[in-house]
């Protein structure tokens, strides 16, 4: 293994999931690129949300949560409104 390979990101964490509602009014699934680029999508379109969850999850998708806000210096005196 050389240099570039060993600080390349894990497979995972160069795609990003698409979830959408579908003209026929159901849920589809997209595996994308961070280019953009289709690398796979869902085979069929499913009835509910969690369903469409369920079979992205057989197909690869882990839920990642989203990063914590970091606070600025200088801004932790105000609250949010």
């Amino acid at each position: 293994m050389d240099d570039t390979e060993a600080i390349k990101p894990p497979a995972a964490s160069r795609v990003i999931w698409r979830f959408f509602s579908s003209d026929d009014s159901g849920w589809r699934w997209q595996q994308l690129a961070t280019d953009g680029g289709v690398l796979a999508e869902s085979p069929k379109t499913y009835d509910q949300y969690e369903a469409c969850l369920a079979g992205a999850r057989d197909d690869g998708y882990c839920f990642e949560s989203s990063q914590g806000r970091i606070t600025r210096p200088g801004n932790s005196h105000y609250p949010r409104w």
